[in-house]
Parts: structure tokens; sequence; C-alpha cells
């Protein structure tokens, strides 16, 4: 069965590679960052890409890319930073939902997807503008927040998703998937690599390399021998990682020192423990790529919630 995707707010394309990954046809990413659009062209050749706010497009320009032939699916969510528990100016602001909300009601697609951070729901205008909107144009939904970790992906990252369907209510993913590991996903890279430009760690001044030096594995500077005043630590290896932040590549943000090196993550170890494959590349600065790498849905949980559309689309056709 053909199921074609609409993708907003697009970024580097984590959840597109994960509904591919499940056999959907991503026909149109749309995205305003123009470092996004060159790492997404990059890594989806055959997908169109809008460099666009996605308040201005035209129906069209959509639409035109669609076959008509099997279900249509309309995928993503505004920027997280609006809604995150990290922003303590965080207002309830529903502009991005109602920009979301403009596109599902022009396209009108079978299925829709709408995922941001689990904080989201606390934001009581945002949230019911969502929700109302989805039943006043006739979707069943279902929702809740899916663990990464669930999925495969060796991080503690945590999504709230919602699927809508005009074809009875969707079951969300059940995760089944081994826990993996830091170790798993990054312990066979060297220190850095001449050949890839995505891993190579930032320098450190002379206090930050002292502080990680005094840390070992696992631990955080007030469980080291030295006296800080703020708090900084190394990942475990054989444990997840923290969720992976736009900041992630800098020891000072203090979540993000290697296990062993002395160093924070570099953009590849990210993307890794994102669940992204060994042969993504992003475009742009060091820390383009990091804010890509970041704010991306791991490919995974984009391929679990796209193998449920999958199997409910042929359910319903079967009916």
């Amino acid at each position: 069965m053909q199921i074609e995707c609409i993708d907003l707010f697009a970024g580097a394309g984590g959840l597109s590679l994960g509904l591919r990954q499940a056999g959907f046809e991503v026909r149109v990413a749309v995205d305003s960052d123009s470092c996004c659009e060159e790492t997404y062209k990059y890594n989806h050749p055959e997908t169109r890409f809008i460099l666009a706010d996605i308040s201005t497009l035209e129906q069209r320009d959509l639409q035109e890319k669609l076959s008509g032939v099997g279900p249509v699916v309309l995928a993503g969510g505004p920027p997280c930073q609006l809604f995150s528990k990290l922003n303590q100016n965080a207002e309830d602001d529903p502009k991005g939902v109602m920009a979301y909300i403009q596109v599902l009601s022009r396209v009108s697609p079978d299925y829709a997807v709408f995922e941001n951070v689990p904080a989201i729901v606390r934001m009581k205008k945002s949230w019911s503008c969502l929700i109302n909107a989805f039943m006043r144009l006739g979707y069943s939904i279902s929702y809740g927040v899916l663990a990464a970790k669930e999925f495969g992906v060796p991080q503690k990252r945590q999504r709230l998703i919602v699927i809508a369907s005009k074809r009875g209510q969707v079951q969300l993913p059940t995760g089944r998937a081994r826990i993996t590991t830091v170790r798993k996903a990054i312990g066979h890279l060297p220190e850095e690599f001449g050949f890839n430009a995505d891993h190579f760690g930032m320098n450190l001044g002379a206090e930050n390399l002292r502080r990680i030096l005094a840390i070992s594995e696992g631990g955080t500077s007030r469980s080291s021998s030295e006296s800080f005043s703020d708090s900084y630590s190394r990942m475990e290896w054989d444990n997840l990682s923290p969720t992976i932040t736009t900041k992630c590549i800098s020891f000072s943000n203090g979540r993000f020192g290697h296990p062993c090196y002395a160093r924070a993550l570099t953009v590849h170890e990210a993307s890794l423990l994102q669940g992204f494959p060994r042969s993504f590349r992003f475009r742009g600065s060091l820390w383009q790529k990091a804010r890509q790498v970041g704010n991306a849905v791991p490919p995974p949980v984009g391929r679990a919630i796209a193998s449920c559309i999958i199997r409910h689309a042929k359910e319903a056709n079967n009916k």
C-alpha cells in the first residue's frame, strides 16, 4: 500500500527518515531554516523541500506532489522550545499549533501525526486548541508519551505523540526493543576522525579541561575530589545518555561529557545517540549542526509511528 506524507517543521529530516524506513513516501517537507534545507536535501534528495514558514504556504504547494493514490499523512510539530520545561519563561502561545492546524484543515489528510515535548499538555491554550481542532475536523485521536529508549534509542528522551485518523482510532506504538546503551551506540568510535567533519570535539578552556579530567565515568564535578560551584558530568558507558539537546556538544552545558575522552560529545556521536544511521550527514556550522541534531525526532520513533499507521490503514482497507 502506498502512503504519502507531508512533513511540517521537518528540520534535518529525522522524522522523515523514520517514516521512509517504515515505507512511507515522503513527498513534501517544509521548514523555515536554510541550514536544515541543505541537510534535508542532501539526505532526502527524492523529497521536495520547501523553505518557508508554514503559515505562508498555499495549498497547491503541499498537494501538487501527491498522487492521490492511497492515504495521505500530515506529520510534524512546532518548535518545542516554546513548550519545554527547560524554558522557565515559556508562554502558552498557540501560534505554532495554529499554523499546524491551518495546514491540517486545508490538506484534510487521512492521518495526522503531531509530536512535541510532554510539557505541551500543561499549556492549556495550545493543547485544547489542538485537540479541539482534531475533533472538529472529524478525527479520532490517540496520544501519549513515548520513551525513545523503548524503540532502541540509547537516551532518556521522551516525546508526546498524537496520532489522528479519519478511519478510526490508531493505537500508539508499544516499544519492544531491547534497551541499548551509550557504549553500543558510540563505544566503537575513536577520539576523532580526520575524514568525518562531524566527529571532532570542541576545544576546552583550561578551567573546563581541569574539570573534566577530575571527573570519572558517570560522575559529576560534585562527586569528584575537586570543588566546583556548578555541576558538570560525564555520561556512563553502560547506561542511557541524557536527552540530546541543541547544546549537546558543549561540556559547559553540564551533562554531555564523554565517558572517557576529555571533551563533550561530537555532532556525529550525538546523531548516533539520536538513532541516526552512520551515513547521515549534517550541513552548516558546528553549532547549526548541533541544533539540527538536538531538535530532531529520533528516526526509530518515527519508524514505529509509521508502522502503526500502515497496519491500521491495511486493516481499514480490508474491512
